[in-house]
């Protein structure tokens, strides 16, 4: 049975899964709802403990909840609306490998194992797809001039044979 706020859920992650990003087209259908702190920590249904997670991402978050301790060593999951990622983990855009720069980012790839081949290839290939539209727009463009151009040059052309009697 889904969670009763489960479409408000999904639309605030814009169908994307809160922690590796993959989309409910990537996974081939809906994904599930994490309490980012769990019940069993002393979670709740408050909206910004909801989160928008693939079942993967949710299995091996599982109920982990950082005590004092681990958090002194930095263990933490990151939230995916209230942490700046990027300050944590960054993608290496030639492997699509996450590389942590703090430990934080580092526990946080580890227990989601964020580097796990399916992902890291997943993210390759969104990058292969954004470079081949940057591309195909770039030509686009660069279609279009060559048509202006031969345009203007069959006008010039026509121009010069009526000048010429031709």
């Amino acid at each position: 049975m889904a969670h009763p706020k489960h479409a408000q859920v999904r639309q605030r992650y814009n169908y994307r899964c809160g922690y590796c990003g993959v989309s409910e087209v990537d996974t081939g259908g809906e994904l599930t709802i994490d309490h980012f702190q769990p019940v069993s920590a002393g979670g709740d249904d408050r909206d910004d403990n909801l989160v928008y997670a693939c079942i993967r991402c949710n299995q091996y978050k599982s109920n982990f909840f950082p005590s004092p301790n681990d958090l002194a060593h930095g263990w933490q999951v990151l939230h995916p609306r209230r942490d700046e990622i990027s300050a944590y983990v960054r993608e290496d855009q030639q492997t699509g490998a996450l590389i942590s720069l703090t430990e934080s980012g580092r526990f946080h790839m580890a227990l989601l194992q964020l580097n796990r081949p399916a992902l890291v290839e997943h993210r390759v290939s969104q990058r292969l797809a954004a470079l081949t539209a940057a591309k195909q727009r770039l030509l686009e463009t660069e279609n279009a001039q060559l048509r202006a151009t031969s345009a203007a040059q069959e006008t010039y052309i026509a121009r010069l044979r009526q000048l010429l009697g031709f």
